[in-house]
């Protein structure tokens, strides 16, 4: 009987550490979602910042653009645990028995969906200009307000005769007031505006109503920097045009064009406050090849092409990654799933 008992006992055990196996894997279910869930979190980003910056490269080489959507996830976290053997049974009890336990697990994701985008829907809404609100928005939050008008504006509207009478204005007030934001004002608008002149003299500067806010050659960048900043100095706004989200990828191409092919070799750069003075910082850095302290990297035809990682917190940090946090949401807020209808281009993509 003690022996039974003694049997029992066992068998009671393994079924038990069963159980125990049971739970500790749904612990390990859980625990692994959670991580998956990081991890399809880091890879949306990842993608999301390569797509922009690969489409930025096409629009840098004037060549088309293509985008596609990161959809749902689809999760299969699956359990399951038998127990089988053979039994012999006498009038005296359980003689012998054979228990053999069997656990399975499979965890993970299986598959996720990719929609393709290139349709007209999805067209449509990035060539709408951007909300201005969405400038206000940034503002606020005391983002560098020439990045944020930059990336946002298309154009100011300024007759050659309003232009000069705006240049007079700022002369007028870099004469007489000596506050410090004047001063560091004032030093920086009488280099655009040396610089200004000189492309007039060379012709390279174009007169007419529309100011266009365009980077692929210095001249033309510098004529709408140096009527931004002087609007700026002056607390005056103007008439302006909008961007689109498409035309902020294609004015991005523009900066990247500036960096590494365009005939007028130059760096971008914004004028802003860093740590409590006004000064120039780079706008937004692309350099072509590979690097292992790139922040962002992609390849075009085999060429690669990335974001070097900003040092965070110096008075010279790039604002690189910030143009690309204030493009995406500018491209989320046009494209979101209430104002585009239901692609039926959906490729289920199997994880591993």
């Amino acid at each position: 009987m003690g022996q039974f008992h003694g049997r029992a006992f066992s068998l009671a055990s393994v079924l038990a550490g069963i159980c125990l196996m049971a739970l500790l894997c749904s612990a390990c279910t859980r625990a692994e979602l959670v991580d998956k869930a990081d991890a399809y979190d880091q890879a949306i980003w990842d993608s999301s910042n390569r797509q922009i910056l690969l489409n930025a490269v096409r629009a840098s080489q004037r060549a088309p653009m293509s985008f596609v959507g990161y959809g749902d996830v689809l999760a299969s976290p699956n359990f399951s645990g038998s127990a089988g053997g053979a039994f012999n049974f006498s009038p005296s009890g359980l003689t012998n028995y054979a228990l053999n336990p069997g656990v399975s697990y499979a965890g993970g994701f299986s598959q996720f969906t990719i929609n393709n985008l290139n349709h007209q829907e999805f067209a449509k809404q990035m060539r709408k200009p951007v909300d201005p609100k969405l400038a206000q928005y940034f503002h606020r939050l005391g983002w560098p307000k020439e990045m944020v008008d930059l990336l946002l504006i298309h154009s100011i509207y300024m007759s050659s005769a309003e232009h000069a009478q705006l240049i007079g204005a700022v002369r007028a007030k870099c004469n007489t007031n000596t506050e410090t934001r004047t001063v560091e004002f004032c030093a920086q608008l009488e280099k655009d505006g040396d610089a200004y002149e000189d492309c007039k003299a060379r012709r390279l500067t174009l007169d007419g109503p529309e100011i266009l806010n365009t980077a692929r050659e210095f001249c033309s960048m510098n004529k709408f920097q140096y009527t931004l900043r002087m609007l700026r100095f002056l607390n005056k706004s103007y008439r302006e045009l909008p961007r689109t989200p498409e035309g902020m990828l294609y004015y991005l191409g523009e900066l990247i064009a500036a960096q590494n092919y365009s005939v007028q070799h130059y760096t971008p750069k914004l004028f802003i406050v860093s740590q409590g003075q006004h000064r120039l910082v780079d706008f937004f850095v692309v350099q072509q090849g590979a690097s292992p302290n790139a922040a962002v990297q992609v390849s075009l035809n085999g060429d690669g092409f990335y974001i070097p990682r900003p040092q965070l917190g110096s008075m010279d940090e790039a604002r690189s990654l910030q143009v690309m946090d204030l493009v995406s949401q500018a491209i989320v807020m046009a494209t979101s799933k209430d104002s585009l209808p239901k692609t039926n281009s959906v490729s289920l993509v199997a994880v591993r």
